[in-house]
């Protein structure tokens, strides 16, 4: 059997229009402890999981200094890209073309409130006015920009803000280039999160990402992101908390949180005691920032979507939905995909830990 025609010929290395390109793309998240990855096929309009996997960053770090602020991105580019490549090859993964995420803790999102303009005046006036908002020079950042609204009786625009510092960029670049990837696109997590989560949403749904080190809250309306907050606390001071109280490895503490939890079974009472006065101070920071969106915005809340890592605390579900009276419910982005029922049970344990790297992924797919 002949090799087919475009499998003969070498392309010289350029951006061509009419190059054949993979229709499998990973998506890439680098969380504070771990990374994960999925790889998406599109095949006509089914987007098929091909394989995931996920890695743990401590070991490949350990012989350097703790990063401060932005996770591993501040880590040596060598030891990113090696952690990458060992990830890429445990999972299987074997498409270069690539879009990586960007923590929420060193991007900045926000809207903001211009006069009602147009074309090339509102072009100038957004970073104008980006400058009184971002706490660094607009040279030093890759900035983008939204309407969300606008309103000629009122003369008002509203725009939402995204911006990245450059350097955060450049260091996925130079990433890519050592593991020799196609480096396609970066996009903050936020919008990663809502892409996974809210598909053709047409309410308002806050979406909290319950990751390690850090809490972020996402609201979005009829799916365009309308605020974002972080908040210093994690589910690794859970899982610290139930070691420390009950004498038992991480391990054992992390499988403690997941079975047991906030379970108000009488057995589970000595470790729900334990962890409620974290969650309950984790929730009272989402409640004032949902208090202040509520006030502001022309539409309320109106359910909660949960995800990250942390959400897979037993109870948490129930706890959030009875604090905020609104309907709450742990987001599965695989069902989102093509995949083989067997692994359906095993998809929904873990689909809290993979929803950022599904929406960078799909990304590209369905755009």
């Amino acid at each position: 059997m002949s090799t087919p025609f475009w499998e003969k010929i070498k392309l010289p290395d350029l951006k061509l229009g009419f190059a054949f390109r993979s229709s499998s793309v990973a998506g890439i998240d680098i969380g504070s402890d771990a990374v994960k990855v999925v790889q998406l096929k599109k095949s006509g309009p089914r987007i098929t999981l091909e394989t995931y996997g996920e890695l743990k960053a401590e070991r490949y770090f350990e012989k350097e200094p703790s990063p401060d602020g932005g996770g591993f991105l501040n880590y040596r580019d060598e030891s990113i890209a090696r952690l990458l490549t060992d990830l890429r090859r445990d999972a299987n993964v074997t498409s270069l073309r690539t879009v990586f995420s960007i923590p929420s803790t060193v991007s900045f999102i926000t809207s903001i409130q211009l006069p009602f303009l147009r074309g090339e005046e509102l072009s100038s006036a957004v970073p104008f006015e980006a400058k009184k908002y971002i706490p660094i020079p607009l040279a030093e950042v890759a900035l983008d920009w939204q309407v969300l609204e606008e309103d000629a009786a009122s003369n008002r625009t509203t725009v939402l803000l995204a911006a990245v510092p450059r350097e955060v960029v450049a260091k996925y670049q130079r990433v890519s280039g050592l593991m020799k990837l196609e480096l396609e696109a970066v996009e903050i997590e936020n919008f990663s999160l809502v892409r996974s989560l809210l598909p053709n949403d047409r309410g308002v749904a806050a979406i909290v990402q319950w990751g390690a080190m850090v809490t972020t809250l996402t609201v979005a309306d009829r799916g365009r992101i309308r605020a974002s907050h972080n908040f210093g606390r994690g589910a690794r001071e859970i899982t610290s908390t139930i070691a420390r109280s009950l004498g038992v490895s991480a391990e054992r503490a992390e499988e403690v949180k997941r079975s047991t939890g906030l379970s108000e079974q009488p057995e589970a009472r000595d470790t729900a005691s334990i962890i409620a006065p974290i969650v309950d101070s984790i929730l009272a920071d989402l409640e004032r920032a949902l208090a202040v969106y509520n006030r502001t915005a022309p539409r309320k809340v109106e359910r909660i979507v949960l995800t990250g890592g942390g959400s897979s605390l037993a109870g948490l579900v129930d706890r959030v939905a009875k604090r905020f009276g609104l309907e709450t419910t742990a987001g599965n982005p695989f069902t989102r995909l093509e995949v083989p029922p067997l692994l359906n049970p095993t998809l929904k344990d873990i689909a809290p830990d993979f929803s950022v790297a599904i929406g960078l992924a799909l990304r590209q797919l369905l755009s």
